[in-house]
């Protein structure tokens, strides 16, 4: 049965009006029937949501994940995909095999969600149709998208790119490709050489640091090997707005870090910010060319720019402003047992989309995922939703620095209250411990498989550089 095609927008349905005139208009599916939970989004918390359902929840309960991304993404190893250490495929485990057999799965956005008549409004990602979804109790875990601060030129595309999901990172390698091939062009001048082969990465937090390190791997490694000529025109630089680098963790590894990239030839710039990004022409430029404008008056040609520099509301949580509490940084406000405030019992928020009023956590994987597996206890009846409180354990901190280095951080190891430090560690250690844990945490025997299976090729006869 097609549904009846209809042109709110997000815009209008921010009203009760228009969301009331929007849900009457539009097919509604979820049935009459009793135990319906909604779940909105795939990420750290809504996947080991699903997870910690699938063999738990009841027979007579029934559960619906919607998000537009039909996969699960294991972040902390996107870096390593943009440059060809790892395939797109061996970090993302399909959604529908995280569910049981009462549960279901729709590919669309969340738009819109009304709390009297319980009720969500969702448009199709294939084709704008608009529906809405019944249900009994929900779980928004709809997580961030990355904060651009209003600079209107930062926009992805065109040499551009954000690092949040696997296509960012596909485009990302594909552009990394296209710019030494581009180089590699008879008649491209020097200058644009320099131009096409000057990366520059924009925030100073792990994804930016281990991109930064597994770009340089690349070019050591295996640019070397097939681009000789064009490796004095390759430059890295990274761009921080705050004081150091990494800046969750102790301070003798954050100089640690930056004592490495300096080795390595990596421009490093502290205390600086990216204002904008303008086109610009030079002399005898075949391609199109853009530039970055940092806060200090310099300006950094480039033919990659990676932002990956803050967190910001998605258009979701941005809708449902005066619908349900949120917070001065629009995160949903929550209670000590992940309910949203005002709608206890019906409606829970967890992840990067949400914040506890009275114990505040940082908007980390582990924190998501340690929030999806206690709420899978709370909505199976293994326990009441206010007998315990979440409480989130701290596995430290960890980074992957290319070169076969890492580092970790445990300073804060623990329940907040509880903490232990464990000893901080650096080097080849921290390396094999970011790799087994990592390794440890995939879901699926296929990429427990594949992971080794790749990390290993990489090592042994580098990485590919063919464009797909």
């Amino acid at each position: 049965m097609a549904f009846r095609r209809t042109v709110y927008s997000l815009a209008d349905i921010a009203s009760n009006t228009s969301l009331s005139e929007a849900l009457a208009s539009t097919k509604v599916v979820g049935g009459s029937g009793k135990n319906r939970l909604v779940v909105l989004g795939t990420g750290w918390g809504g996947f080991n949501l699903a997870l910690g359902l699938k063999s738990t929840l009841p027979d007579d309960q029934h559960v619906r994940i919607v998000s537009p991304s039909n996969h699960f993404v294991f972040t902390p190893l996107l870096p390593s995909t943009a440059v060809g250490t790892l395939e797109f495929r061996c970090i993302q485990e399909p959604i529908r095999k995280a569910l049981g057999p009462n549960g279901n799965y729709v590919q669309a956005k969340a738009s819109a969600v009304d709390p009297e008549t319980k009720t969500i409004l969702c448009e199709s990602t294939f084709d704008d149709e608009k529906f809405a979804i019944r249900y009994d109790r929900l779980v928004i875990a709809v997580g961030v998208k990355t904060n651009t601060f209003g600079i209107d030129s930062i926009r992805e595309g065109d040499g551009i790119y954000f690092l949040k999901h696997l296509y960012h990172a596909r485009n990302i390698r594909n552009n990394i490709v296209d710019s030494f091939e581009k180089a590699a062009i008879p008649g491209t001048s020097e200058e644009e050489r320099r131009r096409l082969l000057s990366f520059v990465v924009v925030g100073g937090g792990p994804t930016s640091c281990e991109f930064v390190a597994e770009l340089h791997d690349f070019v050591t490694n295996d640019v070397q090997k097939m681009f000789g000529d064009l490796l004095p025109y390759v430059k890295v630089t990274l761009v921080e707005a705050g004081p150091a680098l990494l800046a969750p963790f102790e301070a003798n590894l954050q100089n640690y870090t930056r004592k490495l990239f300096k080795k390595r030839d990596i421009d490093v710039r502290l205390g600086c910010s990216v204002t904008g990004v303008e086109e610009y022409y030079g002399d005898g430029f075949r391609f199109k060319a853009k530039r970055a404008l940092l806060s200090d008056g310099s300006i950094l040609p480039f033919g990659t720019l990676v932002w990956s520099a803050g967190l910001a509301p998605v258009k979701f949580t941005e809708a449902i402003e005066g619908v349900l509490p949120r917070a001065p940084n629009g995160r949903i406000i929550t209670d000590e047992y992940l309910r949203v405030k005002g709608h206890e019992g019906s409606i829970w928020a967890i992840g990067d989309a949400a914040v506890c009023d009275t114990e505040p956590h940082a908007q980390l994987a582990q924190v998501a995922r340690q929030q999806g597996l206690y709420l899978a206890d709370v909505l199976s009846g293994k326990q009441k939703d206010d007998e315990k409180p979440f409480k989130f354990f701290n596995l430290g901190s960890m980074a992957s620095l290319g070169e076969m280095k890492g580092i970790y951080d445990g300073s804060n190891v623990g329940v907040k209250g509880m903490e232990v430090s464990v000893p901080r560690i650096k080097g080849l250690v921290a390396l094999l411990m970011w790799r087994f844990a990592y390794w440890g945490r995939q879901t699926s025997i296929e990429n427990k498989f594949l992971i080794p299976m790749h990390w290993l090729k990489s090592f042994l006869f580098g990485r590919d550089v063919s464009r797909f």
